[in-house]
């Protein structure tokens, strides 16, 4: 796993919204160029056969993982999207993975191929329910004016976050504290649901704890990683109505219980 592990920070100038020239590419490929298939090779065909399936199953939950072959051509992935968005646009986003990591990784027998809304992970080792750690980390380059304010409120609603996200279904939470009287702190956060509640909470509390060293005073930020995911920003960025949960099922409605005996 360290030898997978690349962290690299990414400056997301203020006001944009993509690292790619165009909406739909990659923001970020990581490779693990330590391992590699030859082409058309078994792993090859398991590994297209994978990705097929899971661009084609994660929209209609907005998650899947699964394996494709047999040791030790096996391959294992997941696809994730973003837990604001549609299936549409879920569907959207992972159109083109198996061209992106047949591009940005050739060859390479794992990769983790990072989008706006989604991203792909695949390897020939089982990482299914372990946490990769941080390895990318974005930030906007305004700064905020009140940094010990910022930075409080900034904790204290991330914390609450993870809590929620650990503890949800869906492992996603987002959340919105007033920063001035006309600025406010929005932020989300996000696990592959593969991870434990409480491998995700030690997940996102290890973004939370890089945020000093990339992203000190800066007005957002995001701290991305395989495994789970986190964005700042004093501006909206989520769908508010789509990131709420789903209500919980109404109680049941109160009944009578009439006991018969047979005489």
């Amino acid at each position: 796993m360290a030898s997978f592990l690349l962290v690299c920070s990414l400056i997301l100038m203020m006001g944009s919204l993509f690292l790619g020239s165009a909406a739909g590419e990659p923001i970020y490929s990581l490779c693990n160029k330590k391992t590699n298939y030859t082409s058309n090779s078994t792993y090859q065909a398991n590994l297209g056969r994978l990705i097929s399936s899971l661009s084609s199953s994660a929209p209609a939950t907005g998650f899947a993982n699964d394996t494709a072959g047999e040791v030790p051509d096996r391959v294992y992935g997941l696809a994730i999207c973003r837990g604001d968005v549609a299936a549409s646009r879920c569907r959207d986003c992972l159109a083109g993975v198996a061209r992106d990591a047949a591009a940005g990784c050739p060859g390479n027998k794992g990769a983790t191929i990072f989008y706006e809304f989604c991203h792909l992970r695949y390897s020939g080792q089982n990482f299914f329910g372990s946490s990769t750690g941080t390895e990318i980390s974005m930030w906007n380059t305004g700064n905020v004016s009140d940094v010990p304010t910022f930075d409080r409120l900034l904790g204290e609603l991330l914390d609450n976050l993870t809590i929620r996200a650990s503890s949800s279904e869906r492992r996603f939470a987002t959340g919105v504290v007033d920063f001035t009287s006309f600025q406010k702190i929005y932020a989300l956060v996000q696990c592959t649901r593969d991870l434990a509640p409480e491998t995700c909470n030690t997940c996102l509390m290890d973004e939370i704890s890089y945020i000093p060293q990339c992203c000190e005073a800066k007005k957002g930020a995001r701290v991305i990683g395989g495994s789970c995911y986190l964005r700042y920003e004093v501006a909206p960025f989520f769908n508010p109505s789509a990131a709420a949960d789903p209500p919980a099922p109404p109680p049941p409605l109160p009944y009578q219980l009439t006991c018969l005996r047979r005489l």
